[in-house]
């Protein structure tokens, strides 16, 4: 997880086995027992802290939500009062580290404005670190992220070659190859969609080089889904045969769920609209048990698309308004307010306009 990153602890006060059983223990605590209990589970040694963080990251695609609580309560606990955290750099690292992850586990939840703040509070501990290069760099991948998940596809392709090569210049072989993935989704919203095959095609070879084999999971995945758009069936099947058994191994629940996006999206492409719809359906259910909310309301506006097409308009509008509440608690759409009030007039009217629907869901990145 700190790939790059020179730390420089004071020795080990407890056993590593003693470290590892200590991680477990304080995260399956109540967060009030915790505090309580600090002194007793020593949670100010920096070698559990480290551990509890790369518990924190590793569940960041398994539960976002429950991995946000978490670091933000043990922020809360390092930043106020100021504890003292080891002899150097630990307690600004530790708090750069929790906000990192805070902000992350926002992003993935599209809670973009508190995933900003988070990456805020990041910075500030990170410039203090004696490794701050590599621990800003790791953030300014979080923040081109967001940009991706936003469709901004000149920003994240002009900025992610100079993230790349600050990667491989701090020797982070795996946070390089995840910039790839970035830059895979802007060709992807660029309709490029051959050079983006290409690119997850790259990706996935040189992180089974790696033995990043989560990387080189999620290459398929995302190779499914481009794969589906393009109607290659067969192809899709393959990536996606490959990609999950791998992806249940290590509880990637995220890329699960977006794998069967981009079955579903094959499925479409190859006109088996009932087939699509069910597997779609699949998807959301994934995401919906992971706190996804807005990939959830995005879903339920392709189903209402599809529905249309087989003439369910009843199940199309309920589909829709179930989307509706949670665009706006969100504010997913801003750019997109004219088509959603053009719908939200259409459902008054006990109809759906389908253009405005189509404008609406094609604000949300149609791959995942």
């Amino acid at each position: 997880m700190n790939g790059g990153r020179v730390l420089r602890f004071p020795p080990r006060a407890m056993p590593p086995e003693e470290i590892e059983n200590s991680a477990d223990r304080i995260l399956s605590m109540p967060r009030e027992a915790r505090v309580e209990g600090a002194d007793a589970v020593r949670l100010e040694q920096p070698d559990l802290l480290l551990s509890v963080c790369a518990r924190l990251h590793d569940r960041l695609d398994s539960e976002p939500a429950e991995v946000r609580d978490d670091a933000e309560h043990l922020y809360e606990f390092l930043r106020v009062p100021a504890r003292p955290i080891g002899l150097f750099d630990e307690r600004e690292y530790f708090l750069g580290e929790l906000a990192l992850i805070a902000g992350t586990a926002c992003r993935h939840l599209s809670r973009r404005d508190e995933a900003r703040l988070w990456f805020d509070r990041a910075e500030g501990p990170f410039l203090h670190t004696v490794s701050a290069t590599a621990d800003l760099s790791r953030l300014t991948y979080q923040r081109l992220a967001l940009r991706a998940e936003e469709r901004q596809v000149d920003a994240v392709l002009e900025m992610a070659t100079p993230l790349r090569e600050s990667f491989e210049k701090l020797s982070m072989p795996v946070d390089a190859l995840k910039v790839g993935f970035l830059e895979g989704v802007a060709l992807t919203e660029g309709g490029r969609l051959q050079e983006a095959a290409e690119l997850y095609r790259r990706i996935g070879a040189q992180a089974e080089s790696l033995g990043a084999e989560r990387l080189a999971a999620a290459a398929l995945g995302n190779l499914t889904h481009l794969y589906g758009m393009q109607g290659d069936a067969a192809r899709a099947i393959e990536a996606s045969r490959q990609a999950i058994p791998v992806l249940k191994r290590l509880d990637d629940r995220i890329a699960l769920a977006k794998v069967q996006w981009g079955l579903a999206g094959m499925l479409r492409e190859t006109g088996q609209v009932a087939a699509a719809i069910e597997s779609y359906r699949a998807a959301q259910e994934q995401f919906e048990q992971i706190g996804m909310r807005a990939d959830v309301a995005a879903l339920h506006l392709v189903i209402a698309d599809l529905l249309l097409e087989l003439g369910e308009e009843a199940a199309a509008r309920q589909s829709v308004l179930e989307a509706l509440p949670v665009i706006q608690d969100l504010q997913m759409v801003p750019e997109g307010m004219a088509a959603l009030q053009l719908l939200r007039q259409s459902l008054r009217e006990e109809r759906i306009d389908r253009p405005a629907l189509r404008e609406l869901h094609g604000f949300f990145p149609d791959s995942p």
